[in-house]
């Protein structure tokens, strides 16, 4: 009998142990819905020890600190302004938000939804505005006409539109009839020298030569045809409805008051008559420029001894609109208005372009030297 049971025992233990990973996986999940029938699982209590509990950061882990929900974290981006300004065909400006939240656009790649608060700018393109479209067919295919006064005036007239017309023109560069081809080409090569500064508009941005519609967003330009015909603004004269044939080109008003400073120094090989020195600063219409310069530079004409600060020296000479020999000049874009700054000036810009700085000299003093540089501190306050 007892070696019966202790053969009977060895058995049980045979077997317990010859159960798989698998079955007792299984036999644990049976357990638990057992228990899940039968009422929540009682919690052992903890067990008390003399022994200290080892921190977060004992343990090796860093401590997460405590989140507060209505904190927001910092951030140094400036502002967004959900305002924008209409530059409308005849002239007029409106400033205003748009009723609509998003833009569609039609593209080569299907259609887009652009959020307005993505967008800092838009331009209709010729497709947008079929009477500007017709009347630059118009002069292009003047340029093969029989009579030379026309072929003369029409070229004159495309030449004039400035660098936003080059990528238009360029889809007449291999055009059949020869005298057309050869007018493109000159045309072309004007262009292709002079600075878009020189058409910057007094008010707001040129008309937009491209055929497509022009959203520029904060990560790239969608190009194609903007499917919304009207726009309602609202604006402080109430709500206003325009249409996008009357658009030439809308910018997103700047909501920071983020000021440029920059120092700039301008050398005596900077000389007004040769070309002015590009500070890299783009201003807008309304922006104040506030200016100071210090420094010499030598007038090797007039002899060593002759020294020229920014203000110029008058018994030099004078340069141009009342601008001493000598003197820190400066304008915005190529065709500005050149004007007097000296050692300090504070003005508004009357337009927008690239500022330039530049050493007054006349040209037939433009091979000599003239040692020294001026140290110029600038400063342009954004337009409200």
């Amino acid at each position: 009998m007892k070696s019966t049971a202790l053969g009977t025992l060895v058995l049980a233990l045979l077997v317990a142990l010859s159960i798989t990973a698998q079955e007792q996986a299984e036999l644990a999940v049976d357990e638990i819905v057992v228990q899940l029938r039968e009422g929540p699982v009682p919690v052992p209590p903890p067990i008390e020890s003399d022994q200290p509990t080892a921190t977060a950061g004992e343990a090796g882990e860093e401590e997460a600190p405590p989140v507060d929900a209505a904190t927001e974290p910092p951030t140094d981006a400036p502002p967004k302004s959900d305002v924008l300004k209409f530059h409308l065909m005849d002239g007029t400006i409106i400033t205003g938000k748009l009723t609509t939240q998003a833009i569609p656009v039609k593209t080569e790649f299907g259609k887009l939804i652009v959020p307005i608060d993505a967008i800092q700018s838009f331009a209709p393109g010729l497709a947008s505005h079929p009477e500007i479209d017709q009347k630059i067919t118009q002069l292009i295919n003047e340029l093969g006409s029989p009579d030379a006064k026309k072929r003369d005036k029409a070229q004159a007239a495309l030449q004039s539109y400035g660098p936003g017309l080059i990528p238009e023109l360029q889809r007449f560069a291999n055009d059949p009839d020869a005298e057309r081809k050869v007018r493109i080409a000159t045309i072309l090569e004007e262009l292709y020298s002079v600075s878009d500064d020189e058409f910057d508009a007094e008010q707001g941005p040129a008309l937009s030569m491209f055929r497509l519609d022009q959203i520029v967003t904060e990560q790239f330009t969608v190009a194609g045809n903007i499917e919304q015909s009207t726009f309602n603004i609202k604006s402080k004269f109430g709500e206003l409805v325009v249409k996008l044939q009357d658009i030439k080109g809308v910018e997103r008003v700047r909501g920071d008051s983020h000021e440029i400073r920059k120092i700039v120094e301008i050398s005596g090989t900077d000389m007004t008559c040769r070309a002015y020195k590009k500070t890299g600063i783009r201003v807008n219409r309304g922006d104040r420029i506030i200016i100071s310069s210090d420094g010499r530079i030598t007038m090797s004409p007039w002899g060593s001894n002759s020294v020229s600060g920014p203000d110029g020296i008058p018994q030099n000479g004078m340069y141009i609109n009342n601008i001493p020999m000598g003197a820190l000049a400066g304008r915005i874009g190529d065709s500005g208005e050149e004007f007097l700054v000296g050692s300090k000036n504070s003005f508004v810009a009357k337009k927008s372009g690239v500022l330039q700085l530049g050493f007054a000299m006349q040209a037939n003093w433009a091979n000599y030297q003239f040692p020294g540089k001026y140290e110029t501190r600038i400063r342009v306050v954004p337009s409200q």
